[in-house]
C-alpha cells in the first residue's frame, strides 16, 4: 500500500508537466514564484519528514498541488503569481515526499525501487500532456483527492533509528551531497532544454513539421523515459548506482549529439527515444544516492538534491527564452552534450554507494 500511495503522489506531480512544457517560457514574472516554490518545496518537505514522517507532508503537498492547478483555471490574473508559487511548493513537496516514501519502503535496492516508482512520471505525461491546461484543471481535484485518501489510509514507515557517528568504516567515501546536487543541476538544465526546445529545434533544422514535433515530444521522450527506467531498475540489481549514473551521462552526451545531427524524421524519432532512455535513470538513482549520503537525515539529503534540480530548471530559462526564437538554436543546443559530459565528470566513482 505504501507503493500505491507513493505512486499516486508521483502521478499527481505529472499534472504539473504541461506547466513546464506549455507555459514556462510565457508566464513572465510568475516564473520567479514558481521557481521559488519548486526550490522551497523539497527543502521544506525533507526537513518536515525528518520530524513528522511522510504522511502529513505527502498530504499537504497533494492538497497544495490540487488547489493550485484547480485555481489557475478560473482565478483572475492578479492571483496568477501566488498560485504559481503554491503550485511549485505543492509539486516540490509531493515529489520529494513520494520519493522518500518509496526509498523507505524496504526494497533490497532503493535506487531500483525509485526507478520503478518514477516510471509513473512519464506515464502521467503521456496521459496528461495532450489534454492541455483547461482539462487538467478539471481533473486535478479528483486525482488529488484519490491520492490524499490513499496517503491517509496507508500506514507509513516509522522513523528509522538514527545511526551513530561514524556510520561505518567506509562512510567517509560516500559521495558528498554537494557533488550529487551539482549533478542533478546539470541534468535538470539539460532535460528542461529538451522538453522546452525540442519542437522549435525540429522546426529550425527543417526536419519535422510542428505538429509532428509535438507528437514526438508528447510520446517519444516519455516512452524513452519509461523504457530506460524499466531497464535501469533491473540493471541496478547488479551494478552500483554511481556506475549507472556515469553510463547514463555518457549516453546522454551521445544521444543529444545524435539528435542534433539527425536530418530525417526516422533518425529524429530514434534519437529522441534514445535521449529519453539515457536521461531516465539519472533523477531517481541520484535521489537514492543522496539519501544514502546522509544516512542520519535521508529525506533532507533527497530534498537538497531535488532543490538543486529545480535550480537547474530555472537556469535553463535564458536558453529557453532565447532559443525559442533564435536562428542559431541548433548551434546553441550543442551545450547539451557538453553538460552531459560534465555530468559524467561530476558523477561519483563506482566505489561510492
Amino acid at each position: 500500500m505504501k507503493t500505491v500511495a507513493a505512486g499516486l503522489g508521483i502521478l499527481a506531480c505529472a499534472f504539473a508537466a504541461p506547466v513546464w512544457v506549455y507555459a514556462w517560457p510565457f508566464i513572465g514574472t510568475a516564473r520567479l514564484e514558481l521557481g521559488l516554490g519548486l526550490v522551497a518545496g523539497p527543502l521544506l518537505a525533507g526537513w518536515l519528514i525528518e520530524r513528522w514522517r511522510h504522511k502529513p507532508v505527502l498530504v499537504a503537498g497533494l492538497v497544495l498541488l490540487g488547489a493550485a492547478l484547480s485555481g489557475l483555471q478560473s482565478a483572475p490574473d492578479a492571483w496568477m503569481r501566488p498560485l504559481m508559487g503554491v503550485l511549485g511548493l505543492g509539486a516540490g513537496m509531493t515529489l520529494l515526499a513520494a520519493s522518500a516514501l518509496g526509498w523507505a519502503s524496504g526494497a533490497a535496492s532503493p535506487a531500483a525501487a525509485l526507478n520503478r516508482l518514477h516510471m509513473l512520471l512519464p506515464v502521467g505525461v503521456i496521459l496528461f500532456l495532450p489534454l492541455g491546461l483547461p482539462n487538467l484543471g478539471r481533473l486535478a481535484v479528483p486525482l488529488a483527492a484519490v491520492a490524499v485518501a490513499a496517503a491517509l489510509w496507508t500506514r507509513m514507515p516509522p522513523r528509522a533509528p538514527v545511526p551513530p557517528e561514524p556510520v561505518a568504516p567506509g562512510a567517509a567515501r560516500r559521495p558528498a551531497i554537494a557533488r550529487l546536487a551539482l549533478l542533478l543541476f546539470l541534468y535538470a538544465l539539460s532535460e528542461a532544454a529538451i522538453w522546452s526546445l525540442l519542437v522549435p529545434l525540429m522546426s529550425a533544422a527543417h526536419v519535422l513539421a510542428r505538429e509532428t514535433s509535438w507528437q514526438m515530444l508528447c510520446y517519444g521522450v516519455p516512452l524513452g523515459l519509461i523504457a530506460g527506467r524499466a531497464c535501469s531498475a533491473r540493471l541496478l540489481a547488479n551494478v552500483p548506482p554511481p556506475g549507472v549514473v556515469r553510463v547514463a551521462s555518457l549516453a546522454m552526451a551521445f544521444s543529444t549529439a545524435l539528435l542534433l545531427l539527425a536530418r530525417s524524421p526516422s533518425a529524429s524519432w530514434i534519437a529522441v527515444l534514445l535521449v529519453g532512455a539515457a536521461m531516465a535513470p539519472v533523477l531517481p538513482t541520484v535521489l537514492a544516492m543522496a539519501a544514502a549520503s546522509l544516512p542520519r537525515w535521508p529525506a533532507a539529503g533527497m530534498g537538497m538534491a531535488l532543490a538543486a534540480a529545480w535550480l537547474g530548471l530555472a537556469a535553463s530559462t535564458p536558453l529557453v527564452l532565447w532559443g525559442a526564437s533564435s536562428p542559431r538554436l541548433v548551434a546553441a543546443m550543442w551545450l547539451l552534450p557538453v553538460a552531459s559530459l560534465a555530468m559524467a565528470a561530476v558523477a561519483p566513482p563506482k566505489r561510492a554507494e
